[in-house]
């Protein structure tokens, strides 16, 4: 544990500071009575605080089901056998994989999802309440805390509608702290309250100090500087946090869910303007750095993500398993002919010039089976570094994706590809081996930004939701075939049963 002590006295998002699991157990949405005392200093308001970011890294949100496991089977990354009478193990993997909802193997991840979110949502709302009543913190603070909170609000909503909602079907958009039933919203009117908490997040951050001061981490403290905790908890691992610009990097993917492409694009042009490159808080991963590193997350381009204390075990129990059906594999075929189609130049995949691809290492699972590392257990010199123990929520590539796909539907596909190549460079690919942006049209640049989605956010969920936003009735086959057929309704997970009204 000594690889701890500092972050348990540091670190925002640690589960171990007081009184964080007291609130979480007991802060569930059934008695509006809630614990006064949590809001009498700033130290309570901090914890109170803290306890929403231990609530998104577990496992019933972004610790497993929102990231590595359920979300990313939908989107195919996974191997399975579809032959169930030869090895029943696989069972789950079927039925995720082929959308079939009504199992209740398939059921309870995304009951488990709903319930979380919206108690988590719940304890928001009455965090808002009881923080803009308590007056216990000086005006910058509040502001600051408030922000966060109607940023995390608007990023849980978000998701639960990229996953339970459609153009068709809204969900409830909870504002009260009060136990009553929350109607569904049609999806105009959910995405008006949603992007209303985006602007009331971006107002109340507008002083963050991540825009002045980057993002600074723990190995910048030295024991001479008398660094308070309060300071650090202001100031520092900014990143960790719902900053100024992960709320900017929201608008921009909400936009684009929601079927404002251009709207979307500005945001996420801005948010590369003003966030992005040297002197600014985040930058390009070093990619002569990344495999000595085992820099696979690509912190410095992280926007906002969550200290998650199980992130390791979590990986080992999932991923580095030997027993197929049980562990999360990917087949060699699939990375070979889908996810890394236009990097395959033949030979070892550990020469190809894409540092993503070194990643990927054989399972001991099955031949021909691979896992990534990207979330795995590694040793770093410094026992402080801010990677250890870090899970991706958004990332600043994401913004030039959604650039990219805006100059792909405006016509601009050579504008695009440049834009592409430019990621692509930056992720080890020469540029005599990009493509010539003229050369390509602008149906092929398409399946190159949805390789690239593959090749980016494994283990974080968002392929799904690139699929389903392009509303594409093919996706890939995660044994390495002919691309999978997929309805519009494969894309929409049911309400669970008895939910509608929270």
């Amino acid at each position: 544990m000594k690889s701890i002590k500092l972050y348990a006295l540091l670190l925002p998002a640690l589960p171990a500071l007081a009184g964080c699991t007291k609130w979480l157990d007991g802060a569930q949405p059934v008695d509006q009575n809630l614990d006064k005392t949590q809001y009498a200093s700033e130290a309570g308001v901090n914890s109170v605080l803290n306890g929403f970011y231990r609530t998104l890294s577990s496992e019933k949100l972004y610790g497993s089901v929102m990231t590595i496991t359920a979300l990313e089977l939908l989107a195919h990354y996974y191997y399975y056998e579809e032959n169930l009478s030869s090895n029943g193990d696989f069972t789950y993997f079927n039925y995720m994989s082929r959308y079939q909802y009504q199992e209740g193997a398939v059921k309870n991840p995304f009951s488990g999802v709903w319930s979380e979110a919206y108690s988590a949502i719940f304890r928001i709302n009455s965090f808002i309440s009881a923080v803009s009543a308590s007056g216990v913190l000086r005006e910058s603070k509040q502001r600051m805390a408030l922000g966060e909170a109607y940023g995390l609000r608007a990023f849980l909503h978000l998701d639960l509608f990229r996953l339970f909602g459609s153009k068709a079907q809204g969900i409830p958009y909870n504002l009260s702290a009060e136990v009553i039933p929350h109607e569904v919203q049609a999806p105009e009117a959910f995405f008006a309250l949603l992007l209303q908490d985006i602007e009331q997040a971006k107002e109340l951050l507008r002083d963050d100090p991540i825009i002045t001061d980057g993002v600074l981490d723990l190995t910048q403290v030295k024991p001479t500087d008398n660094v308070t905790e309060k300071e650090i908890f202001d100031r520092y691992l900014r990143s960790y946090r719902m900053n100024y610009y992960a709320v900017l990097a929201l608008q921009a993917r909400a936009l684009m869910f929601k079927g404002d492409v251009q709207a979307a694009a500005l945001a996420a042009q801005s948010v590369i303007d003003n966030a992005f490159g040297d002197g600014k808080p985040f930058r390009w991963a070093d990619k002569r750095r990344i495999d000595a590193d085992y820099n696979y997350i690509l912190y410095s381009e992280v926007i906002f993500g969550v200290y998650n204390f199980d992130l390791y075990a979590t990986w080992e129990k999932y991923i580095y398993g030997t027993r197929p059906g049980q562990t999360y594999t990917v087949s060699a075929s699939n990375l070979l002919n889908n996810i890394f189609r236009f990097d395959n130049t033949g030979g070892a995949m550990s020469l190809w010039e894409d540092v993503r691809v070194r990643q990927w290492q054989p399972s001991k699972a099955g031949t021909g089976l691979y896992i990534s590392n990207k979330l795995g257990q590694f040793t770093r010199a410094n026992e402080n570094d801010p990677i250890q123990y870090y899970q991706p929520l958004m990332r600043m590539s994401e913004m030039f994706y959604i650039v990219i796909e805006n100059r792909l539907l405006t016509g601009n596909t050579s504008g695009a590809i440049s834009l592409l190549n430019e990621v692509r460079f930056n992720r080890g690919s020469q540029w005599e081996s990009l493509p010539d942006p003229a050369g390509v049209t602008v149906d092929v640049a398409f399946e190159m930004l949805e390789a690239e989605y593959y090749k980016e956010f494994y283990g974080e969920g968002q392929v799904f939701f690139y699929l389903k936003r392009r509303e594409s009735s093919t996706v890939f086959n995660p044994n390495g075939k002919e691309r999978d057929n997929v309805t519009a309704e494969d894309y929409v997970i049911p309400i669970p049963e008895g939910e509608k009204n929270i």
